[in-house]
Protein backbone atom coordinates (compact mmCIF):
# COMPACT_ATOMS: atom_id res chain seq x y z
CA UNK A 1 0.00 0.00 0.00
CA UNK A 2 1.39 3.45 -0.90
CA UNK A 3 1.67 5.43 2.30
CA UNK A 4 2.66 9.00 3.11
CA UNK A 5 4.20 8.42 6.49
CA UNK A 6 4.97 10.81 9.32
CA UNK A 7 8.35 10.34 10.97
CA UNK A 8 6.46 9.51 14.14
CA UNK A 9 9.15 8.38 16.55
CA UNK A 10 11.20 11.53 16.01
CA UNK A 11 8.12 13.71 16.42
CA UNK A 12 6.95 11.99 19.57
CA UNK A 13 10.39 12.36 21.14
CA UNK A 14 10.53 16.06 20.24
CA UNK A 15 7.01 16.54 21.57
CA UNK A 16 7.88 15.01 24.93
CA UNK A 17 10.93 17.24 25.22
CA UNK A 18 9.03 20.41 24.32
CA UNK A 19 6.25 19.51 26.76
CA UNK A 20 8.79 19.30 29.57
CA UNK A 21 10.19 22.74 28.85
CA UNK A 22 6.84 24.41 28.19
CA UNK A 23 7.05 24.69 24.41
CA UNK A 24 4.04 22.60 23.45
CA UNK A 25 2.53 25.47 21.48
CA UNK A 26 5.77 26.07 19.63
CA UNK A 27 6.03 22.38 18.75
CA UNK A 28 2.47 22.31 17.40
CA UNK A 29 3.07 25.46 15.36
CA UNK A 30 6.25 24.08 13.82
CA UNK A 31 4.62 20.74 12.97
CA UNK A 32 1.47 22.18 11.43
CA UNK A 33 2.81 25.23 9.64
CA UNK A 34 6.35 24.19 8.67
CA UNK A 35 6.99 20.46 8.90
CA UNK A 36 3.85 18.92 7.40
CA UNK A 37 4.43 20.18 3.85
CA UNK A 38 7.98 18.80 4.03
CA UNK A 39 8.07 15.54 6.00
CA UNK A 40 5.41 13.46 4.26
CA UNK A 41 7.61 11.07 2.32
CA UNK A 42 6.04 8.47 -0.03
CA UNK A 43 7.13 4.97 0.94
CA UNK A 44 5.63 1.49 0.84
CA UNK A 45 4.46 0.06 4.13
CA UNK A 46 1.89 -2.31 5.60
CA UNK A 47 1.80 -0.68 9.04
CA UNK A 48 -0.17 2.16 10.60
CA UNK A 49 1.00 3.73 13.85
CA UNK A 50 -2.13 5.01 15.59
CA UNK A 51 -0.07 7.31 17.80
CA UNK A 52 0.73 9.51 14.79
CA UNK A 53 -2.64 11.23 15.22
CA UNK A 54 -1.38 12.53 18.59
CA UNK A 55 1.09 14.77 16.77
CA UNK A 56 -1.84 16.75 15.40
CA UNK A 57 -2.82 17.86 11.92
CA UNK A 58 -3.72 21.28 10.51
CA UNK A 59 -7.33 20.70 11.57
CA UNK A 60 -6.72 18.48 14.61
CA UNK A 61 -4.79 19.71 17.65
CA UNK A 62 -2.41 17.31 19.44
CA UNK A 63 -4.82 17.22 22.41
CA UNK A 64 -7.80 16.39 20.18
CA UNK A 65 -5.69 13.84 18.32
CA UNK A 66 -4.74 12.16 21.59
CA UNK A 67 -8.44 12.04 22.52
CA UNK A 68 -9.29 10.33 19.23
CA UNK A 69 -6.38 7.95 19.64
CA UNK A 70 -7.54 6.97 23.12
CA UNK A 71 -11.07 6.30 21.87
CA UNK A 72 -9.61 4.09 19.15
CA UNK A 73 -7.48 2.13 21.63
CA UNK A 74 -10.56 1.60 23.82
CA UNK A 75 -12.60 0.22 20.91
CA UNK A 76 -9.81 -2.09 19.76
CA UNK A 77 -9.15 -3.42 23.26
CA UNK A 78 -12.85 -3.95 23.98
CA UNK A 79 -12.92 -5.98 20.76
CA UNK A 80 -10.07 -8.13 22.14
CA UNK A 81 -7.46 -6.73 19.77
CA UNK A 82 -3.91 -5.86 20.74
CA UNK A 83 -1.18 -3.89 18.99
CA UNK A 84 -0.20 -5.72 15.81
CA UNK A 85 -3.73 -6.68 14.78
CA UNK A 86 -4.37 -6.51 11.05
CA UNK A 87 -6.85 -3.95 9.75
CA UNK A 88 -8.59 -5.17 6.59
CA UNK A 89 -8.67 -2.28 4.14
CA UNK A 90 -11.48 -2.42 1.59
CA UNK A 91 -13.09 -0.04 -0.87
CA UNK A 92 -10.96 1.58 -3.58
CA UNK A 93 -7.98 -0.47 -2.40
CA UNK A 94 -7.59 -3.75 -0.56
CA UNK A 95 -4.78 -4.49 1.85
CA UNK A 96 -4.00 -5.93 5.26
CA UNK A 97 -2.48 -3.23 7.46
CA UNK A 98 -0.90 -3.86 10.83
CA UNK A 99 -2.17 -1.42 13.48
CA UNK A 100 0.39 -0.50 16.12
CA UNK A 101 0.13 1.49 19.36
CA UNK A 102 1.88 1.64 22.73
CA UNK A 103 -0.85 3.24 24.83
CA UNK A 104 -1.84 0.84 27.64
CA UNK A 105 -5.52 0.09 28.18
CA UNK A 106 -6.21 0.89 31.85
CA UNK A 107 -9.17 0.70 34.22
CA UNK A 108 -9.19 4.49 34.35
CA UNK A 109 -9.42 4.65 30.57
CA UNK A 110 -12.24 2.13 30.60
CA UNK A 111 -14.17 4.19 33.17
CA UNK A 112 -13.66 7.36 31.14
CA UNK A 113 -15.01 5.80 27.95
CA UNK A 114 -18.20 4.09 29.13
CA UNK A 115 -20.20 5.67 26.32
CA UNK A 116 -19.38 3.19 23.57
CA UNK A 117 -21.02 5.26 20.86
CA UNK A 118 -18.76 8.22 21.62
CA UNK A 119 -15.66 6.01 21.76
CA UNK A 120 -16.58 4.43 18.43
CA UNK A 121 -17.12 7.81 16.80
CA UNK A 122 -13.78 9.21 17.96
CA UNK A 123 -11.89 5.99 17.28
CA UNK A 124 -13.23 5.90 13.73
CA UNK A 125 -11.98 9.43 13.11
CA UNK A 126 -8.51 8.41 14.33
CA UNK A 127 -8.21 5.63 11.76
CA UNK A 128 -10.00 7.56 9.00
CA UNK A 129 -7.75 10.61 9.34
CA UNK A 130 -4.61 8.49 9.15
CA UNK A 131 -5.93 6.57 6.15
CA UNK A 132 -6.81 9.83 4.39
CA UNK A 133 -3.19 10.92 4.88
CA UNK A 134 -1.90 7.61 3.59
CA UNK A 135 -4.23 7.01 0.66
CA UNK A 136 -4.81 10.50 -0.72
CA UNK A 137 -2.98 13.74 -1.45
CA UNK A 138 -4.91 15.44 1.35
CA UNK A 139 -4.76 16.13 5.08
CA UNK A 140 -7.43 17.23 7.58
CA UNK A 141 -7.70 21.02 7.55
CA UNK A 142 -10.89 21.57 9.59
CA UNK A 143 -13.98 20.06 11.17
CA UNK A 144 -17.05 20.93 9.16
CA UNK A 145 -20.01 22.86 10.51
CA UNK A 146 -23.44 21.31 10.87
CA UNK A 147 -25.46 21.41 7.67
CA UNK A 148 -22.55 20.77 5.30
CA UNK A 149 -23.40 17.05 5.03
CA UNK A 150 -19.79 16.01 5.65
CA UNK A 151 -17.56 15.57 8.69
CA UNK A 152 -14.19 17.05 7.69
CA UNK A 153 -12.66 19.31 5.11
CA UNK A 154 -9.51 18.08 3.44
CA UNK A 155 -6.73 20.21 1.96
CA UNK A 156 -3.62 19.53 -0.08
CA UNK A 157 -0.70 18.51 2.13
CA UNK A 158 1.58 21.13 0.59
CA UNK A 159 -0.96 23.98 0.81
CA UNK A 160 0.17 26.21 3.70
CA UNK A 161 -3.08 28.20 3.41
CA UNK A 162 -5.10 25.05 4.27
CA UNK A 163 -7.78 25.69 1.67
CA UNK A 164 -10.70 23.28 1.39
CA UNK A 165 -9.96 20.96 -1.53
CA UNK A 166 -11.94 17.79 -0.72
CA UNK A 167 -14.40 16.32 1.77
CA UNK A 168 -14.34 13.39 4.20
CA UNK A 169 -17.32 11.57 5.70
CA UNK A 170 -16.57 9.20 8.61
CA UNK A 171 -18.62 6.54 10.35
CA UNK A 172 -17.75 4.01 13.04
CA UNK A 173 -19.32 0.64 13.83
CA UNK A 174 -18.25 -1.05 17.04
CA UNK A 175 -19.56 -4.51 16.20
CA UNK A 176 -21.30 -5.36 12.94
CA UNK A 177 -19.37 -6.14 9.80
CA UNK A 178 -22.70 -6.91 8.11
CA UNK A 179 -23.69 -3.23 8.56
CA UNK A 180 -20.76 -1.76 6.62
CA UNK A 181 -22.21 -1.80 3.09
CA UNK A 182 -25.49 -0.25 4.18
CA UNK A 183 -23.63 2.44 6.15
CA UNK A 184 -21.40 3.16 3.14
CA UNK A 185 -24.43 3.58 0.89
CA UNK A 186 -26.05 5.86 3.48
CA UNK A 187 -22.99 8.11 3.67
CA UNK A 188 -22.66 8.30 -0.12
CA UNK A 189 -26.31 9.28 -0.37
CA UNK A 190 -25.68 12.02 2.19
CA UNK A 191 -22.82 13.36 0.09
CA UNK A 192 -25.00 13.27 -3.04
CA UNK A 193 -27.45 15.59 -1.31
CA UNK A 194 -24.76 18.24 -0.92
CA UNK A 195 -24.43 20.93 -3.62
CA UNK A 196 -20.65 20.99 -3.08
CA UNK A 197 -18.73 19.65 -6.08
CA UNK A 198 -15.37 19.03 -4.37
CA UNK A 199 -14.04 15.44 -4.35
CA UNK A 200 -15.43 13.41 -1.47
CA UNK A 201 -14.23 10.35 0.43
CA UNK A 202 -16.09 8.03 2.79
CA UNK A 203 -14.47 5.88 5.46
CA UNK A 204 -16.42 3.27 7.44
CA UNK A 205 -14.44 1.77 10.34
CA UNK A 206 -15.62 -1.47 11.94
CA UNK A 207 -13.79 -2.52 15.11
CA UNK A 208 -14.72 -6.15 15.70
CA UNK A 209 -12.82 -7.48 12.66
CA UNK A 210 -11.31 -4.74 12.43
CA UNK A 211 -11.81 -3.24 8.97
CA UNK A 212 -11.92 0.08 7.18
CA UNK A 213 -13.77 0.69 3.92
CA UNK A 214 -12.27 3.76 2.28
CA UNK A 215 -13.79 4.92 -0.99
CA UNK A 216 -13.94 8.00 -3.17
CA UNK A 217 -17.45 9.14 -4.04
Amino acid sequence: MAKIRILSKTHLIVRRITQKIGLEFAFSYICVYICYPIIYLPIMTDKLNLEEICIGLPGITPVLGAHMHEGCVVCLNKSNHSSGVNLQLRGDQTASIKLEWNTPYTDQMDRGWQDQEVATEHGAVCISALLALNLTEYTIVSRSRKGTRIDYWLGKKDDILFQNAARLEVSGIFNGQDKVEARLAQKKKRIDASPNALPAYVCIVEFSEPSATFAKK
